[in-house]
């Protein structure tokens, strides 16, 4: 992993002759997360990034923030004091105006988990949108035509590059787009089970459902077995993040994996670059992911 680094680095000044020095990293994430309670893939990719920055002599700080940085917000007040050294931007969301504040401030930042396909910016995220279109594109190979989308939030960017992949895919497979079979909300298991029935209810011709994380599919999991409906021989289904859970559940679950253990060390290596070598005038890091398929998926009766 540290080798695709230093693919992206012009040369310059190297951190290790800087040994010892300890950086202060604000890492911002959005004010109304569940990421603690329900979404354990980013609640780990936090905690790791956490265990990386301190292993390194870094301090970490953690602050929330909403897409207009009130001046009231604690990230615009950490700001203000001007006693971080760089930042990663968690999770932003849509217009999020926090990556304009820290350029004009002359901050070093880093996106991840949702990076932005309209604007220039320096990122490091998983490609969620090529992830998102493989699994409709692997669905359709198996004779799936009516497919319900459960999405995460609406405004957060990781869920918008993963309904974007889907598009791709519809697009590229001449498939008719139906904004009725997309439905969004938290990334969480009662997102998956609420919405599995109403959907199912208004769709009863859908013989697929993507999940957009693994958590939403476990609740879809149980809205669909209440409702007497058998996986996949009713209804195929697919989450996303191979969670450790996945492959436990009943039916193992078909998943887009992210090797969320890697990309922690990147962020530290390349924050700390961008701190010390001026001339690197911009990162974009796109990481891999993997459909992993197991039991949830069949073919089309």
């Amino acid at each position: 992993m540290m080798e695709l680094a230093t693919e992206y680095l012009k040369p310059g000044i190297s951190p290790s002759r800087f040994a010892g020095i300890a950086y202060s990293i604000a890492v911002f994430v959005p004010e109304a997360n569940d990421f603690f309670d329900n979404d354990p893939a980013s609640s780990a990719d936090l905690n790791d990034l956490k265990e990386q920055f301190e292993a390194q002599g870094h301090q970490f700080h953690m602050t929330t923030h909403n897409a207009e940085l009130s001046v009231s917000s604690s990230a615009y007040r950490l700001l203000g004091e001007k006693k971080i050294d760089a930042a990663v931007v968690f999770d932003p969301s849509i217009d999020d105006k926090l990556v304009d504040e820290l350029v004009n401030r002359g901050i070093p930042y880093l996106v991840t988990n949702g990076r932005s396909y309209d604007r220039s910016q320096n990122f490091i995220d998983y490609d969620n949108r090529k992830g998102a279109s493989d699994v409709i594109h692997y669905l359709h190979g198996l004779g799936h035509r009516k497919i319900g989308l459960i999405a995460g939030p609406s405004r957060h960017l990781v869920n918008e590059n993963r309904l974007r992949g889907c598009r791709d895919a519809y697009r590229e497979l001449g498939l008719e787009w139906d904004d009725s079979r997309v439905l969004t909300g938290a990334f969480d298991p009662g997102h998956g089970y609420q919405t599995v029935k109403g959907m199912v209810a208004e769709h009863p011709d859908i013989t697929a459902i993507f999940a957009f994380n693994d958590m939403i599919a476990f609740g879809a999991m149980k809205g669909l077995s209440e409702l007497k409906l058998k996986i996949p021989k009713d209804v195929s289904l697919v989450g996303f993040d191979d969670l450790k859970l996945s492959e436990f559940m009943m039916p193992p679950l078909t998943t887009v994996r992210r090797f969320r253990y890697d990309i922690s060390q990147l962020i530290v290596k390349i924050i700390t670059e961008l701190i010390t070598n001026k001339y690197i005038s911009e990162v974009n890091i796109s990481l891999k992911t993997e459909l992993i398929e197991r039991e949830s998926c069949g073919k089309v009766k």
